[in-house]
């Protein structure tokens, strides 16, 4: 018995247990690595970039049930198979390995050695065939569920098939590199926006610069092939840059070329500028403040660069600026899909630098500001531009650059006297190019504040009713004309606001157009005061009815049912027909006609036809209004209604025209008194918004190539795209 005072006597026993992972664990971690199939083809793609690829080819062929990735980088000997790539977790591109490929000298883009088990998200069926440069192909197939299935643990002797072939096949000659074939498919159907931004990604690796690390990727969809044919490439991708600026600063002198290619907006005009002959460049604002420190005498500093002195190890310095504005209502406007355009410039965005046309790591990537843009643009943003706004390459010779020396790690130059001049000189550059782009920003922002529009301020509505009802009594005419008005008005605000407090309402974000009917009849009621005929201050009150009355049908109580959305759409056209006549605008409505599907949703129905007929009587006004301002020979006014369904996301209705497209932001378009249209209340889209929201719905306004992501549109229809949302359809 143990001694409670005196030592204790042990019976403890100790043994080592192994922990053992079933390997199961496998298709687990396959499934897991990436949230969607299109990011498994991604990582292939990446491994064929970490392999020194110059050329990947892609290929989804749904009808063969196939996907391949073909690259020509250095492919893989049976060593690296067996000790890298059969070596789940490997460390071999993390920490001390982690270094830059032997051709190109890229930083690898994968590191954590499970990329390669992401592929079973895709297939069942896996086939490798690689090749390095003069020796034998090899060929790895295995199929996951015999894998797996083949050992109860990951530990128990998985095994796959290895062959080495006696004559190359797929790669003859000198030929190098990998196919990777994967089979037996998991997912049955690619929705046309799967593949969109499947395309997206891998053109999202590819340089916009021509350098000897050139990388380039192909995908191909047999069949689908009209899915992803007007996807951006890096040219149309680079066109959508606002400014366009390129230089060389040599010991002959400084030379520019200026480009301001700006959208169609008022009082916005091109220009371009260049340097007539080779001038001089001046030091930026940060130099010229070090150089004034450094000298003894303040006018000793010099405002110009001396070429000869300042380029010494350096050598010619020249360049390409694409420079963008990223407001949404500027990238809608310069065209094209703003999602696409967003992201690759997350991707692309900064200043990087070339040798003789190989990269200089690290500058220019993500996250990396090497010439402080964005601190410097903290207190200037309108005159200062920051390293998300360009895509921008400077290119140095490397006999006359000797002075600048990389790293060991081969991330960037040493930091030294050179260095610091070279960074000195970029900066300088850059600030020559936003001393020219000053004026056309300002010029943007001022177009875009003309299209503006503000919003009044909150008081008591039932006071403001009550302010014109006693401007009114004093007068006996004006009570007589307006006095009807006036209770009509005050009727009705009643109603909307029982019914919103009654019905659970409050909450439905109304606030902003209680605030304009109060601003407006705050307005009515200083002109009543200062004698405004009542002809005018009648007018004002039917406008207010009218919005009253856009809100009551809103709030209107009808049952929810099932409805089909072909059906909602063949009566709004109904109703709308003698106005398509009139106007002569044409309708395509596939949804209508059973070329796009048919679907069903659970709502009021007098909700959903009132925000679809604000979709259709805007598209009818902006159609009209661009074929009357244009009066373009051989186009006419023209509207399209499709539908998209998916068991995964619901159905959508996308309603698409040929008219003046949105000239303000997405955010902008669906608030309340914003509008360019003559006569109009800025309600319309408001309402649609609301009305999508309060059937557990959405109302999206994209750029015409972000809808064309959604589905197919023809490029005639090149104005405003508007998707409704509908969650839980069937």
């Amino acid at each position: 018995m143990d001694s409670y005072f005196g030592q204790a006597v042990s019976n403890n026993i100790t043994e080592s247990i192994p922990v053992r992972v079933r390997s199961h664990i496998l298709r687990l971690l396959g499934d897991q690595l990436v949230g969607h199939d299109r990011l498994a083809i991604f990582e292939l793609v990446k491994n064929a970039y970490d392999a020194d690829a110059e050329d990947v080819q892609v290929v989804v062929d749904l009808r063969a049930k196939k996907i391949t990735v073909r690259d020509d980088g250095c492919g893989m000997s049976p060593d690296t198979i067996k000790n890298r790539w059969l070596d789940i977790g490997t460390d071999s591109k993390r920490g001390p390995n982690r270094v830059r490929s032997a051709r190109f000298g890229r930083l690898p883009l994968g590191e954590k050695g499970v990329g390669r088990l992401a592929v079973q998200k895709l297939g069942g069926q896996f086939r490798m065939i690689t090749r390095t440069k003069g020796a034998r192909e090899i060929v790895v197939e295995l199929d996951w569920g015999e894998l797996i299935g083949s050992s109860d643990y990951v530990d128990g002797g998985l095994k796959v098939r290895l062959t080495k072939r006696d004559k190359a096949v797929d790669f003859p000659g000198q030929q190098h590199g990998t196919i990777i074939e994967i089979s037996g498919l998991a997912r049955k159907e690619w929705a046309r926006k799967d593949l969109r931004d499947l395309k997206r990604l891998v053109v999202s690796l590819e340089s916009p610069f021509h350098t000897n690390d050139s990388f380039h990727v192909s995908l191909s969809v047999p069949g689908r092939e009209g899915d992803i044919d007007d996807v951006p490439d890096l040219k149309e991708l680079l066109r959508r840059s606002i400014w366009v600026y390129e230089f060389e600063l040599s010991n002959e002198g400084f030379t520019w070329k200026y480009s301001f290619g700006p959208p169609k907006l008022k009082n916005l005009h091109e220009r371009k500028e260049k340097s007539s002959s080779p001038g001089m460049l001046e030091w930026s604002d940060e130099a010229y403040r070090e150089a004034k420190a450094k000298a003894e005498k303040a006018d000793e500093a010099s405002i110009f660069i001396n070429p000869e002195t300042a380029l010494a190890g350096i050598g010619t310095i020249k360049g390409r600026f694409h420079v963008f504005y990223r407001r949404d209502e500027l990238l809608r406007l310069m065209g094209g899909d703003i999602r696409q355009t967003k992201q690759w410039l997350k991707d692309q965005a900064g200043i990087r630098v070339f040798r003789d046309g190989i990269r200089v790591y690290n500058y220019g990537e993500p996250e990396d500001d090497w010439l402080g843009l964005n601190a410097r643009r903290i207190n200037r943003p309108a005159e200062r531009i920051g390293t998300s706004q360009l895509v921008a390459a400077i290119e140095l010779d490397l006999a006359d650059s000797a002075a600048l020396q990389e790293k060991t790690n081969r991330e960037g130059f040493n930091e030294d006297e050179t260095f610091s001049r070279f960074r000195l000189l970029a900066l300088s550059v850059v600030q020559h190019f936003e001393k020219l782009h000053e004026p056309d920003r300002k010029a943007i922002d001022a177009a875009l504040r003309d299209d503006g529009s503000q919003i009044g301020s909150t008081i008591k509505l039932k006071d403001a009713i009550d302010g014109l009802k006693e401007v009114c009594n004093k007068d006996k005419e004006l009570s007589k004309t307006l006095t009807p008005f006036v209770k009509a008005i005050e009727k009705e605000v009643d109603q909307v606001r029982s019914v919103m407090l009654n019905a659970g309402m409050a909450g439905m974000g109304l606030a902003l157009v209680f605030h304009e009917i109060d601003r407006s009849i705050r307005t009515l009621t200083s002109l009543a005061e200062k004698g405004a005929p009542p002809e005018r201050l009648r007018n004002g009150l039917g406008d207010l009815r009218k919005m009253l009355d856009s809100i009551s049908v809103l709030l209107r109580q009808g049952k929810a049912r099932k409805l089909s959305m072909r059906e909602l759409v063949k009566q709004v056209l109904e109703l709308n027909e003698v106005r398509f006549q009139f106007h002569g605008i044409t309708v395509s409505a596939p949804i209508v006609t059973g070329e796009s599907p048919d679907f069903f949703i659970k709502a009021p129905q007098h909700l959903v036809l009132s925000a679809l007929n604000n979709i259709v009587d805007n598209a009818i006004y902006w159609t009209e209004y661009r074929y009357q301002r244009d009066k373009v020979s051989g186009r006419k006014p023209a509207l399209i209604i499709k539908s998209v369904w998916s068991s995964e996301d619901g159905g959508s209705v996308v309603i698409a025209d040929n008219g003046t497209g949105f000239a303000v932001s997405e955010a902008d378009a669906i608030q309340p008194f914003i509008t360019k249209r003559v006569g109009g209340m800025g309600l319309g889209l408001y309402y649609c918004k609301l009305v999508m929201e309060n059937i557990g719905g959405s109302l999206q306004i994209p750029s015409m190539g972000d809808a064309r992501d959604l589905i197919d549109i023809p490029k005639a229809f090149d104005g405003a795209a508007v998707v409704m949302n509908f969650k839980g359809g069937e």
